[in-house]
């Protein structure tokens, strides 16, 4: 059985984000050619003109010019038609650079919201910072990790006023795998990711088999992998924000063994705790 893609981020990618700007008219072959695949990082598409169909986990969403798509990691998505004169940009961003009250209006949008419209308003701040950061991403400035972090940084908040309006949006209607798992992802919000797949199975009055099968068809990942993400995610946060040592981050996140937490973090991670610092401050 042929199983959908999962992509990691680009190697080209700065400190967790990569941008990128092209008329798409010069790799229209290529993108149209991709097929339907997961990543495991957040996208940003901003269409400045022209317009674009999206396929993101099977339903149809179309771009037009001076709008915002967010793709959330792990949906299954795919480019359906490209007009030959689009142009925009396309930001990779690392899910632990989402700061958590942007994160929480990102993980909820329904298909439906996760497109918008720039209001006129915002325009030529949002395009202005988004121009700015991919000449940033482009220079050879000695600071230009912390720079290209912080106009980011800027730009996220930004795309969290267009977003936050769907905050109290009508319920999406979804399958009973969906809102199973949508369910288990609220509960690691508001619970330790240190916890068991069977406790949080119980919390929603089902066995963990049932909890693992639904978490798996709506993600292609398991709940196991869920709790670790979540754990991870933070970790990297403290890593990269602060400048605790490796022994105060891991009691803060709850381990009792900070040496099984690094273990944990590199076989994970395929780096040690100290080496992701190292690599995402360079």
């Amino acid at each position: 059985m042929k199983k959908i893609p999962v992509y990691n981020q680009s190697s080209e990618a700065v400190g967790g984000i990569f941008i990128t700007q092209h008329s798409l008219e010069d790799s229209l072959e290529r993108i149209n050619r991709l097929e339907a695949h997961r990543d495991d990082f957040f996208i940003f598409f901003v269409l400045t003109e022209g317009n674009a169909i999206m396929q993101c986990d099977m339903v149809d969403v179309e771009l037009t010019a001076q709008s915002v798509m967010i793709v959330k990691p792990f949906q299954v998505h795919a480019p359906r038609y490209i007009a030959q004169y689009s142009k925009g940009y396309y930001i990779g961003v690392a899910p632990f650079l989402i700061p958590n009250n942007c994160f929480d209006i990102f993980q909820h949008l329904k298909i439906s919201e996760q497109l918008i419209t720039i209001d006129a308003a915002e325009e030529s701040l949002l395009l202005d910072t988004v121009s700015l950061l991919h000449r940033s991403f482009l220079s050879q400035n000695a600071n230009k990790t912390p720079i290209i972090n912080g106009l980011f940084n800027a730009l996220v908040y930004q795309f969290s006023d267009l977003y936050s309006g769907f905050q109290k949006g009508a319920p999406e209607l979804k399958n009973q795998s969906g809102v199973i798992y949508a369910n288990f992802k609220n509960l690691i919000v508001s619970h330790s990711f240190l916890e068991t797949p069977s406790f949080f199975a119980r919390k929603l009055n089902i066995t963990t088999s049932h909890l693992n099968d639904c978490v798996q068809v709506s993600s292609g990942k398991s709940v196991t992998y869920w709790l670790q993400n979540a754990m991870i995610i933070e970790a990297q946060r403290l890593l990269y924000y602060t400048e605790s040592e490796v022994k105060e981050i891991a009691f803060i996140l709850g381990f009792q063994d900070h040496t099984y937490f690094s273990r944990l973090f590199k076989k994970i991670t395929k780096e040690t705790p100290l080496g992701f610092r190292k690599r995402f401050r360079e």
